[in-house]
């Protein structure tokens, strides 16, 4: 019956247009004994691997544009600062727990870096985790940067400052060289198990040269004037003496990579951040500010003059925070609102959590040895001289002169010198 009606329709075809065979309609018979289920699926196109852009050597003139929109705080509304607990750590997603054992592979300074070994003087050195991820190893058990990269990084992730992630672990690396930023010769002399800090950036550096960074003598071009005063009254209260260009950052995070016109990579929304806090936590000496020096800190004043609000911070030649900016800002004054946004964030942190903060850092390892608790008591007493500039004799009600510091702030110089 079924080959009967089979005919029958091909018949009826060839009578509506003329003489068909059954080449003339590029079906077999084969084919026309299949059924619905026994038909071929239908080939699925193949996915396309996603394109990862990479935003690259910008212009000068896209410089300019990204520092002008760039964020430099998170929203308050987004943190949860009361809920982290720096036991553990302060990213939402932890690559490696603090004190964590770590094992890698020796990544040699030539194949690691374009001019063949790191820039700076703090030791460093590349290694390569069993997946074949490369990632940035500072270490020194002497290296007090290890303990205020790994301080000022929580703190400020945990006040919406934005910091690259840095992780307190131990090291295992077989192949190693007992000190490779000094010298390769000796591979497979590390001391196993030794302290280091893992860096992990936050996202992909935009600059015009390699190591451009930005320096806070260019923050005037912000529009977040506010954002902008607070991020540098960060610095001056946290003693980051050591504020030259290539230490921060302008930057745009994984997921704020967009395709701009043409296809080219762009940034949705850039941010401005101290990326290298190495010099912090300390006070005075000869050169630089001393690095996590617990008699320096709590010497070291918060005010050079209290009821005009203008910072104390050492200037060297490394410098971008040094006298006044290209508007004529005096760079160590802060506005009333920028002062309010930092006191804000900086009692966002109890003792409990500056206390695991300070111990996740190692900072009562360092001398002069001081406890964990210590440091948080000290942290917490420089907030208070923020929020009180003159101590028990701050008027009630004290404001700082400007709301926002206006351009040509600073005092000018009298020709005559009168």
């Amino acid at each position: 019956m079924k080959k009967f009606l089979s005919i029958a329709i091909i018949a009826a075809a060839a009578a509506n247009a003329g003489a068909v065979s059954f080449d003339d309609l590029a079906v077999t018979a084969a084919e026309l004994r299949l059924t619905a289920a026994e038909a071929p699926a239908a080939a699925t196109p193949p996915v396309p691997e996603p394109v990862k852009l990479k935003i690259g050597v910008i212009s000068k003139a896209e410089r300019k544009e990204y520092i002008t929109r760039a964020e430099t705080w998170r929203p308050e509304t987004k943190l949860n600062t009361a809920a982290i607990d720096f036991k553990t750590g302060p990213y939402g997603k932890m690559k490696y727990a603090p004190e964590e054992l770590v094992t890698c592979g020796y990544v040699p300074m030539k194949e690691a870096y374009d001019e063949g070994r790191p820039n700076g003087t703090t030791r460093k050195f590349k290694c390569r985790d069993a997946k074949g991820k490369e990632f940035k190893v500072k270490y020194g058990s002497d290296n007090g940067e290890l303990m205020t990269e790994v301080a000022s990084s929580w703190i400020m992730t945990a006040i919406g400052a934005y910091a690259d992630r840095m992780y307190p672990v131990r090291l295992n690396c077989p192949d190693c060289p007992s000190d490779p930023f000094k010298d390769e010769s000796d591979r497979g002399a590390w001391t196993q198990g030794q302290m280091v800090v893992i860096e992990d950036k936050i996202g992909e550096r935009m600059e015009y040269k390699p190591n451009s960074g930005i320096g806070f003598d260019e923050f005037h071009l912000m529009n977040d004037r506010v954002g902008a005063e607070a991020l540098s009254g960060l610095a001056h209260f946290l003693g980051n003496s050591d504020n030259k260009a290539p230490n921060q950052a302008i930057a745009c995070q994984k997921d704020d990579v967009v395709a701009g016109p043409g296809g080219k990579a762009a940034c949705a929304k850039p941010v401005a951040y101290m990326q290298d806090m190495g010099i912090s936590f300390g006070g005075h000496k000869f050169y630089h500010n001393s690095r996590m020096d617990f008699d320096r800190w709590a010497k070291e004043k918060i005010w050079d003059d209290p009821r005009a609000c203008v910072m104390n911070l050492k200037a060297t030649h490394t410098s971008s925070i040094n006298g006044t900016d290209h508007s004529g800002r005096d760079m160590h004054q802060i506005g009333e609102q920028a002062r309010q946004l930092l006191i804000t964030r900086l009692s966002l942190l109890s003792r409990q959590q500056l206390t695991d903060i300070f111990t996740a850092a190692r900072a009562p390892l360092r001398e002069p040895r001081h406890s964990a608790g210590e440091w948080a008591d000290l942290f917490l007493s420089r907030v208070e001289k923020l929020r009180s500039p003159m101590g028990a004799k701050t008027p009630a009600g004290f404001a700082c002169p400007y709301s926002v510091v206006p351009p040509n702030s600073a005092p000018q110089p009298d020709p005559f010198g009168n």
